[in-house]
């Protein structure tokens, strides 16, 4: 029997022991930190509300194996959506993503300055690599289109300027390539006109995966639980010593899959990992994120799923309405919206009360017409400090020697957003903890670095 441990409950991790029920022989056991599982994308219930932590959703690109077995799992609760975003640029709302209809909507004067550095984008020769974010948008889309939503959006998110974050970030976050993708966008030739969603709320696709693992026997959880302790030596991960409120436990590990945060592996790795790894995987920083819910007592407030905000004078970068997904999710009564609000951790925006969220956000929220302040029923939040993984322009430098490193030990299975330090969507992370299930399973290593490098290519879907 092999035994595989999986750290971190969150798309990864439950795929990952999903699949590995699937075959025999194999003895599975998933710790988790938090009290439910999914992460991220599990969600929660508010009083009547059941709501999503920020504007998830399943898209139109996720790998054919993986969609099959949500639909098994899911049945019709899986729901085929139209995508209706829209982004505020000026004084209106535009449709998202940004495309040629956009760009026609801003007046004859703006459009063609857009065009015309679109244009001049191809002409020029750009760079084969781009020193930042800035420059590889600018290279591909002109500056026009840089200085109108990318580059201030970016910097809102991150909170930095674009020609301090790595040019990766434009490979894996902006899918519009030039003018070839917005003229694919003006004739509708693209998958993000559509998505999936469950009825009962992006929760259920982890709440799906926990109950097969509970169905197949083969699977044991232990949630919540802290990893104290991960024993290797030069063949590899041997033990991992965990508790679980009073009680500690120390289980033989023939694999590891690890999708927690990369940092916290290399702190608990006993014996400790060389000091230049240490210090290395020390200086990557995440950004953290407040999603601030305004209950509203009123049915809906407009027909769109998500709204995009780039200019720094409004306070959210985005605003989801939640029964826009599927209405089942809120009384007919009543409407949630859900803002991002970008942040560091521990700042003053991270530590502030709902009563001061609610002051901070609703005036701007009234001045685009998606509240009346006197509507509202109630104002709440949830708070993650290691949101998304920040590409800095010297991350890669201190990410690359821990993956080489961490790359020797034969049996560990680095996957997910945590474990590689990776942006990337749910069905990302679900091809991941497939990927690295099949090669615990058929015993291939070898063919690992090759998958790797081929999350590492992962373009994220807004």
């Amino acid at each position: 029997m092999t035994q595989t441990v999986i750290v971190g409950g969150g798309p990864a991790g439950l795929a990952a022991a999903y699949r590995l029920t699937r075959h025999s022989g194999q003895d599975v056991l998933l710790i988790e930190k938090d009290p439910v599982l999914g992460g991220l994308a599990a969600g929660f219930s508010q009083g009547d509300y059941t709501l999503d932590f920020g504007p998830h959703r399943l898209h139109a690109s996720t790998d054919p194996a993986v969609l099959a077995d949500l639909r098994q799992l899911l049945g019709d609760e899986l729901e085929v959506r139209p995508r209706m975003g829209r982004i505020r640029l000026g004084e209106s709302f535009f449709p998202y993503p940004v495309g040629p209809s956009s760009i026609l909507r801003l007046g004859p004067g703006k459009a063609l300055a857009l065009s015309a550095g679109v244009l001049a984008s191809r002409l020029a020769r750009p760079s084969p690599s781009p020193a930042s974010y800035e420059t590889a948008i600018t290279a591909r889309l002109g500056e026009p289109f840089y200085r109108l939503f990318y580059g201030p959006y970016a910097e809102k998110v991150w909170g930095m300027s674009g020609n301090r974050i790595a040019a990766d970030q434009a490979e894996r976050r902006v899918n519009q390539r030039g003018l070839t993708d917005l003229l694919r966008l003006a004739l509708g030739r693209n998958t993000s006109k559509y998505y999936y969603y469950p009825r009962g709320g992006f929760g259920r696709i982890p709440g799906a995966f926990a109950q097969a693992l509970v169905a197949s026997g083969s699977a044991r959880t232990a949630f919540p639980a802290t990893v104290k302790s991960v024993g290797w030596d030069s063949g590899g991960v041997r033990t991992i010593e965990y508790s679980t409120g009073d009680d500690e436990a120390r289980v033989r590990a023939d694999h590891l899959v690890w999708t927690a945060p990369l940092a916290e592996l290399i702190r608990l790795l006993d014996p400790p990992a060389p000091p230049a790894i240490q210090q290395a995987i020390g200086r990557l920083r995440h950004r953290a994120v407040v999603l601030c819910y305004v209950v509203l007592a009123t049915p809906c407030v407009g027909y769109a799923d998500t709204y995009y905000f780039p200019e720094r004078r409004y306070p959210f970068n985005r605003v989801t309405e939640q029964k826009n997904f599927s209405h089942s999710l809120v009384p007919s009564d009543r409407t949630v919206l859900c803002l991002d609000l970008a942040c560091d951790a521990g700042d003053d925006l991270f530590r502030a009360s709902d009563k001061a969220l609610g002051k901070l956000v609703l005036p701007a929220l009234e001045e685009v017409g998606l509240a009346d302040s006197r509507q509202v029923v109630e104002v709440f939040s949830r708070r993650f400090p290691l949101a998304y993984p920040v590409y800095d322009l010297d991350y890669d430098a201190c990410l690359r020697p821990a993956l080489d490193w961490l790359g020797g030990f034969e049996n560990l299975w680095l996957v997910g957003r945590h474990g590689l330090f990776l942006h990337n969507n749910t069905h990302h992370s679900i091809q991941m903890g497939y990927h690295a299930a099949d090669a615990i399973v058929t015993r291939n290593r070898q063919r690992w670095p090759a998958a790797v490098s081929d999350f590492l290519t992962f373009r994220v879907a807004d």
